[in-house]
């Protein structure tokens, strides 16, 4: 609870009040732990937390907390914060005012334990004090230019690289290499561009370099206006690692995480002024200090392996099979008398430091001893130790003591620095002095043995601007006298021999600096760019404004043509800033269009870098599988005070499609387009209505469905706080929704020789994913492979899946479901979005493990979100649902984990209006509610509405509607015992009373049904469920003010069971005919009073076996819809999946309302669909006179099919060929005409002929048969 003195939005301080809770129960391993909790709260993290969190009016506000009162941490807490080592002390908190979309809020994360004395406590309420900045953050267009220096018009552009530091030569022949036309160059047109920043910093409030900097260079030769033989370049580049000051202590390398090469740009222009280097003057004021020595500093590591597979760090040689390894480092001129540093980063697997040791020595002197990191994956140490008589050679010296053989240690990085003269060695040296500096210096810097003839020193310190340092020579010395109140940096060169950079090749102008303002960025990789454009175009007339770029002309702009992940922020960034004045400009959505991997450079095998990833590592003193995980939340976390810290909000809704290749992307764009557009023409499967000329439609009643799947055992954890809380909220807001609940333990659990399985939760899931449902959300255990330790979903399961019309929105709360930037193995999730034909339209999807009070967190936001609606009364976009959840969610950076797979800016198929019962059986429902009886007639009249309560006459379509009985007890069975799965008691709303379709004229509509004997008879709330659409729009509603219960005492006369038609794949089928591995089983059906589809009576549900399996029966009461204006007359259509080739047959029961049954029938061959098979080959009439039709059986549904028929006399000659394109919407063909003629159009004479079928598909398999016919004229 919150008090609140003065304003809401404008206090001063805010009084917040923590009440404690008893604690909650968590499984560790086999051990219960009762963890603290607090109302209101979800832990999020192993550590407790209090999340607090409120709107405040502006953002330029500073917030300090102070603990007001506290009362006696109980047992309970001691012994949680004992067995996970978490230390009490003076209050810690994080907090900050953070900004998402122009709004401020106040995100404070507070661990709720304090050491007053030696006593622990609870704090049970604190104080938010917020203070004003001295500064007003001014809003305006910030720090972007408006124009690129690649804009059109500015000339030819070539890219180069570098690798390191240092002076480049480029000569004419270098130039000519490049295809450039030197002999018609004028050297005075030649500038270079690049930034040298290295990596981007991640803090958005770092200054850096904004598209391309001009640098000064120097060109020998230019005066006459040619490139001649001897002309020459010289421009100074930096390499892509930056080495940084330690204040004026020592310096410490930044490492690029994406590039081992820097970038520069050569532009030839005839109208950009020319940048050249000038000179820089000696200071007339006397020296302070001399300096005849300077800072020196290098870095020894290797990346070859990244320990946890994800993350930023990369570590090198492995200590094992050699426990003692030493790394010479030659440093000539070296000065023996100041001490050499060094400082060495390592990792261990050593879960116990007891018997361990990492010790370090120079010619056997030791440096240090410390026993090794802990963690239970990696832990990671840094240690520093001094030297004290370094010597121009050093060979330092790691030995590693270990407590076992699997203790493996990796070596990151040795980084030295030392004191060495100032004296030139080799081509060129850099050098920088920090002893030099000071308020008021002036040094006086020597250079001994300088080549003097050609010599020269540049001042490297602006990187865009080089200066040649004035200075006189006095034999093999060179000196120059500079202010050094600020760090300077040189380099040394002799003047003959120079680094050579590496051309990479024409660069092409561009200009996204100068794009508008947009409602949503696709930033693709160069290969999909056809697609991503499709993409956009689809969301263009949907009226968003797109920009398409690629990830290549991001970097060109935004990191001097490296690749960097800030840089596509930066893009981003650069739309958010401009919109500060009008907010309603800013971007919405960024879509990241590309697979990506943990691995930027490419050192692991079939690596996928198309779209960087941003890795977060979650420590500095472990590397841990968890905390080292990508995050796409990076990319839209744009406010200028924003890093990446769990207080940080996103401000654009960010997702990625797992593209690989343009099939990828076309299939991609596909299931997009298909869902957007509420269906399509391009599928073509038996599923989809191949023979539609409209292809197929996705509107359904699946849109009013969600599905809850938990995992068992973890005391019933996902039970109680995760998918039970969200039904509740979901039945209490928006009851519009129906949900499946799919909990294991309420399943039984069948011991297999692979451990405990689950096979009817299996099948629920298929039988789901396959009738369709909203969102689909599972809770619990998993991994790259799949879900649950009993395998309930697996990828074949996903890969199976055909489910293109019906594609749910799937949220795994679960581990590592999606670990989509490990190029190893394609994960479930990864399957799930990638299946071309079902699967999942997007996912709201863990990338690494996640904690369970985490998800729970997630799923409880989620849940509030995903049914909302905008200010437009619209659906919410996947990117808008994300965002919300994410932003409300406190703790750690473990939330981080959630990424969005799918396009942000595609609305979820939330219906749009809405559907209200206006009478049941002539009753108001706002007047009188009506009690529906078994065998009594029913008839619901209502209309179509919109929100805002209008009748919407024009509507004409068809309403889906579902009639269910009231809900229904039931409870988990206690697989794994009352510890693990304790019984559980839970209610479902799932019979079907009647399941119909019914006309809307004029938006009004009526419909009529016969309640079936087998209801419960207990009296209650029963649920009409409402679907309607019309081919454009579609709506959805509810009623719960009737009962139902009880039973007509005037029953119904009525003793026969329902007539039974039975067909496979079409209704052209011929019993025995053959078809592929998934036919789909279509039974018309009819009675005079309706079909019964309750389930509630034992043994009376609508019921299909195969092959005669009485053991394994499939229910078919949810596959079962009444036709348009009848209760009387419907139909079942169900889908089998793979069924081995071979015969089969299948037998059908229904029943009646009265509970009357009729069984029916019928057999058919599976033909693999990859060998070509024909049966059934026959011509109808057969004798015939004048026309007769060849018809055929096969197994190529949805096909072309290329059919001959040849046509002999009994003697073998050929006397008649017909060639014919068959489209099959089935397993049947369309009859094929013949008049009897010949070849020549002479009429055959009467006998018996004999004919052979050819049939040839689009990939060449071929079937031929061969008959006999008979012409009577």
């Amino acid at each position: 609870m919150v008090f609140v003195s003065g304003k809401i939005y404008s206090q001063e301080s805010d009084a917040v009040r923590v009440e404690w809770l008893d604690p909650v129960t968590l499984y560790d391993g086999e051990d219960q732990v009762l963890v603290p909790s607090m109302k209101g709260q979800t832990p999020t993290s192993q550590r407790p937390n209090f999340f607090y969190s409120r709107p405040i009016i502006n953002c330029n506000y500073e917030l300090s907390v102070e603990v007001e009162s506290t009362e006696n941490a109980t047992a309970a807490d001691l012994n949680y914060l004992n067995r996970y080592n978490i230390n009490a002390g003076r209050l810690v908190y994080d907090g900050k005012i953070s900004s998402a979309r122009g709004a401020c809020f106040v995100m404070l994360n507070l661990f709720p334990f304090v050491l007053e004395g030696a006593t622990v406590k609870r704090v049970t309420s604190f104080r938010v004090d917020f203070k004003k900045k001295k500064e007003e953050i001014v809003h305006t267009a910030k720090d972007f230019v408006t124009t690129s220096a690649l804009a059109p018009g500015s000339g030819s552009w070539h890219k180069i690289s570098v690798t390191q530091d240092g002076i480049y030569k480029i000569d004419k022949s270098f130039l000519e290499s490049m295809g450039l036309d030197v002999e018609n160059i004028n050297p005075q047109h030649i500038n270079i561009y690049g930034n040298g920043d290295g990596l981007l910093p991640v803090n958005n409030s770092i200054v850096r370099t904004d598209d391309l900097a001009k640098n000064a260079i120097q060109i020998v030769g230019e005066s006459d206006g040619s490139f001649d033989d001897g002309d020459y370049i010289l421009f100074y580049g930096w390499g892509p690692h930056r080495w940084y000051a330690n204040d004026t202590i020592d310096f410490f390398q930044e490492r690029h995480l994406y590039s081992d090469v820097s970038c520069y740009f050569i532009n030839v222009s005839a109208t950009n002024t020319p940048s050249r280097i000038e000179e820089m003057f000696q200071t007339p004021a006397p020296a302070s200090n001399s300096v005849s020595e300077y800072s020196y500093y290098s870095v020894y590591e290797k990346d070859l392996l990244s320990l946890v597979n994800g993350g930023q760090r990369w570590y090198g040689e492995l200590f094992d099979s050699e426990l003692s390894q030493t790394f010479t480092f030659n440093v000539p001129g070296i000065v023996s008398t100041s001490p050499a540093t060094f400082e060495v980063s390592l990792a261990s697997s050593a879960n116990n430091s007891s018997g361990t040791a990492q010790t370090y020595s120079i010619g056997g002197t030791q440096l240090l001893s410390d026993v090794l990191p802990t963690f239970s994956d990696f832990g990671r140490s840094t240690r520093t130790m001094n030297y004290n008589t370094p010597s121009a050679s050093m060979g330092l010296t790691i030995s590693i003591t270990r407590n076992s053989p699997d203790v493996l240690t990796y070596l990151d990085k040795i980084t030295l620095n030392a004191r060495r003269s100032l004296s030139f060695v080799g081509n060129q040296f850099n050098f920088t002095d920090l002893s030099s500096i000071g308020s008021g210096n002036v040094s006086e810097f020597t250079v001994s043995n300088f080549p003097v003839s050609n010599g020269f020193v540049w001042e490297v310190t602006d990187r865009h601007k080089p200066y040649k340092v004035d200075g006189s020579s006095s034999g093999s010395t060179y000196s120059f006298r500079l202010e050094t109140d600020q760090m300077r940096q040189f380099v040394v060169s002799n003047g003959v021999s120079y680094f050579t950079p590496t051309y990479v090749g024409p660069v092409t102008q561009q200009d996204l600096h100068a794009l508008p303002q947009a409602d949503y960025l696709i930033v693709t990789h160069p290969n999909f760019i056809s697609q991503a454009n499709r993409l956009a175009e689809l969301h263009t007339n949907n009226g968003l404004s797109v920009h398409v770029v690629t990830s290549l002309q991001i970097f060109n702009e935004y990191s001097s043509g490296m690749q960097d992940a800030t840089a596509i922020r930066s893009f981003a960034k650069m739309f958010y800033d401009r919109s500060a004045n009008s907010p309603e400009t800013a971007p919405k959505y960024l879509l990241l269009f590309g697979d990506g991997t943990y691995d930027p450079k490419n050192r692991v095998e079939n690596n996928n870098n198309l779209i960087l990833t941003y890795q977060l590592n979650n420590s500095s003193t472990s590397e841990d599988h968890i905390g080292n995980m990508p995050s796409d939340d990076f990319f839209g976390i744009l406010d200028d005070n924003e890093v990446m810290s769990p207080n940080d909000l996103v401000d654009i809704g960010v997702g990625r499609l797992l593209i690989s290749d343009n099939t990828m992307a076309k299939e991609q764009v596909d299931k997009i387009e298909h869902y957007m557009r509420n269906g399509s023409d391009l599928y073509s499967t038996v599923n989809t209505n191949c023979g539609s000329n409209n292809g197929s439609s996705t509107f359904g009643d699946w849109r009013t469905k969600y599905i809850l799947i938990a995992d068992d055992e973890e005391g019933n954890w996902f039970l109680n706080n995760d998918v039970e809380p969200q039904y509740q909220f979901v039945s209490d807001s928006l009851p519009e929704m129906n949900c499946q609940k799919i909990y294991l333990d309420a399943y039984t659990q069948v011991a297999t020789a692979g451990g405990e399985r689950y096979p009817d939760v299996n099948n629920a899931i298929n039988s789901s994913i396959e009738r369709g449902a909203l969102v689909m959300n599972y809770v619990g255990h998993g991994g790259e492979v799949g879900v649950a330790e009993e395998r309930v979903i697996t990828v074949p399961q996903i890969q199976s899946w055909r489910n293109i019309d019906v594609l749910p929105l799937m949220v795994s709360a679960t581990c590592e479901f999606t670990k989509f930037d490990d190029p190893d193995r394609i994960s479930a999730g990864e399957w799930a979005s990638l299946n071309p034909y079902g699967a999942a339209i997007a996912l709201m999807t863990t990338t690494r493990s996640v904690y369970f009070t985490v998800n729970t967190a997630i799923g409880q936001k989620f849940i509030r979100n995903v049914f909302q609606r905008n200010q437009n009364l619209e659906p919410l976009t996947f990117g808008e649902i994300i965002t919300r959840t994410k932003n409300q969610v406190g703790g750690g950076n473990n939330k981080r984990s959630f990424t969005l797979i799918g396009d942000p800016a595609l609305k979820i198929a939330l219906p749009r209006i809405k559907v209200v019962t206006d009478s049941i059986n002539g009753l108001s429902p706002a007047v009188l509610s009506d009690t529906l009886k078994a065998l009594s007639k029913v008839t619901i009249k209502g209309h179509v509405e919109d929100h805002n309560g209008t009748s919407l006459n024009s509507f004409d379509g068809v309403l889906y509607p579902t009639v269910f009985d009231k809900p229904k007890e039931q409870f988990t069975l206690s697989n794994d015992g009352p510890s693990e799965s304790p019984e559980r008691l839970f209610y479902t709303q799932i019979n079907k009373v009647y399941s119909g379709k019914a006309s809307i004229n004029n938006g009004r509509f009526e419909f009529t049904f016969i309640v079936p004997k087998d209801i419960n008879y207990s009296i209650d709330n029963g649920k009409i469920s409402y679907y309607a659409e019309n081919g454009t729009i579609d709506a959805f509603g509810y009623d719960t003010t009737f009962k139902i219960g009880g039973i007509n005492p005037n029953g119904l006369d009525d003793t026969e069971g329902p007539s039974i038609d039975l067909f496979v794949n079409d209704e052209g089928f011929v019993d025995g005919g053959i078809t592929d591995e998934t036919p789909v089983l279509i039974a018309k059906l009819f009675d005079e009073n309706g079909i019964n589809t309750v389930g509630n009576g034992i043994g009376h549900d609508l019921v299909a076996v195969l092959d005669g399996e009485t053991g394994n029966p499939i229910v078919l009461n949810d596959f079962y819809t009444a036709d348009l204006d009848s209760y009387q007359s419907g139909e079942v259509r169900y889908n089998f999946a793979a069924l081995e080739p071979g015969p089969h047959s299948l037998s059908l029961k229904v029943w009646d309302v009265n509970n009357n049954s009729s069984e029916a029938r019928i057999d058919f061959v599976v033909q693999a669909e990859e060998n070509m098979a024909l049966d059934h080959v026959l011509n109808y009439p057969n004798p015939f006179t004048t026309r007769t039709e060849f018809y055929f059986e096969h197994n190529q549904v949805c096909n072309h099919l290329d059919a001959q028929i040849r046509i002999f006399t009994v003697s073998g000659r050929l006397v008649k060929t017909i060639n014919e394109i068959v489209h099959t919407e089935g397993f049947r063909s369309e009859g094929i005409q013949w008049d009897g003629r010949d070849d020549f159009g002479d009429q055959l004479a009467k006998g018996v002929y004999v004919y052979t079928v050819i049939v040839t598909t689009p990939d060449g398999l071929k079937a031929e048969k061969t008959e006999k016919l008979v012409i009577l004229k």
